[in-house]
């Protein structure tokens, strides 16, 4: 039997020394037939130089320049229109993959046409490719849907990162980014429209590298991004339950996950605060989050607005204490234990329902 094709689409955006050196791992798969189609979101560096040299030497390849910025999400829509393949993967620009990661996800799903989208474990990277964390996932090779949505929802992570993820055309069908959505966790809402008819799957191998980079979307504060899960999801689960009208109790649910999970962010984001202006706890092992690789400061005005948010977060007596308790450290400037929580955010994820 033939193999499929597979769609690798590029979306990009003024990264074109980046762009250069990830094509490499993209246009060097052991897999075919491929097409690999780069949707340039109007660069004004030298994308299109390195792009079109690109093209011209490899006849896989398919370059599009957008006239003027369609935005993110409608960079995405757009590759996902003008895909072809049966299976479609997101490849961006300035991450690493293993030239085997086709090739394992095609195997998966022809052998699984349950799962509509798969994915891998992998590695966080720096920008000169240091590295700097896993992300490995104990999650079973199949998941049911609804027990995915259940799960990404609770913990606040998703087994499924976009830029090393293959999903199934069929089961995606017309569903697509919402392009005036907040920039954040967009893909979650995807994943789970495609999961509320299809199973995940998982391979635990790391198969990917996401490299991060200050520029990056991701590298917001956790406040920011908070808001933006919170709004995001909240949405999603509006939009749930109107196809669903008998999903009335797990939608309840899986808000009150919601802005727990916000609650329990916020504070970290105010434990890594402080912990950034102290010295580094001696003989910590713990893998640290992408966050804390970064020079993470909060102005005292960002500082008083997630205390604020902290209080609208609030879910149950858990939290309340929680709050009390924060406030009281805060007032007297008694910060360490904030700090010493986020040595400690692995362990604590389990007793706080995180995982």
């Amino acid at each position: 039997m033939a193999n499929p094709l597979v769609s690798i689409c590029v979306p990009t955006y003024n990264r074109a020394s980046a762009l250069r050196e990830s094509l490499k791992s993209t246009c060097g798969q052991d897999y075919a037939p491929l097409e690999i189609l780069i949707s340039d979101n109007c660069s004004q560096d030298e994308t299109e130089q390195v792009c079109r040299e690109i093209a011209r030497a490899d006849a896989r390849v398919r370059y599009v320049r957008h006239p003027r910025n369609i935005g993110l999400y409608g960079n995405h829509n757009f590759c996902l229109d003008e895909s072809r393949g049966e299976f479609i993967c997101f490849f961006h620009d300035h991450d690493e993959r293993s030239l085997q990661i086709v090739s394992e996800y095609v195997s998966f799903m022809r052998q699984h046409p349950e799962v509509g989208v798969v994915c891998s474990d992998w590695e966080l990277i720096g920008e000169a490719g240091e590295p700097i964390g896993v992300r490995d996932y104990d999650v079973d090779p199949i998941t049911p849907g609804l027990n995915y949505i259940d799960q990404t929802i609770r913990s606040g992570r998703s087994s499924i990162g976009a830029p090393g993820a293959m999903i199934r055309r069929s089961a995606l069908g017309s569903i697509r980014f919402d392009e005036q959505g907040p920039i954040g966790y967009g893909d979650f809402v995807v994943w789970f429209q495609i999961a509320e008819r299809a199973s995940i799957g998982h391979i635990s191998q790391r198969l990917w590298r996401w490299r991060q980079q200050r520029q990056s979307q991701s590298s917001r504060t956790i406040e920011a991004l908070t808001q933006h899960y919170a709004e995001g999801l909240t949405r999603y689960c509006d939009a749930h339950l109107k196809r669903w009208p008998s999903h009335e109790k797990t939608v309840k649910r899986w808000k009150f996950y919601i802005r727990r999970f916000v609650f329990w962010a916020l504070a970290f984001e105010l434990g890594l605060h402080f912990k950034n202006q102290a010295c580094p706890v001696s003989g910590s092992s713990y893998a640290p989050t992408f966050f804390e690789t970064l020079d993470y400061r909060l102005t005292p005005e960002d500082v008083q607005r997630v205390w604020q948010q902290l209080r609208v977060y609030r879910t149950g007596p858990v939290q309340s204490i929680a709050y009390l308790a924060i406030s009281l450290l805060m007032r007297l400037k008694l910060t360490w234990p904030l700090a010493w929580a986020t040595y400690h955010y692995s362990f604590l994820r389990g007793p706080l329902g995180l995982r």
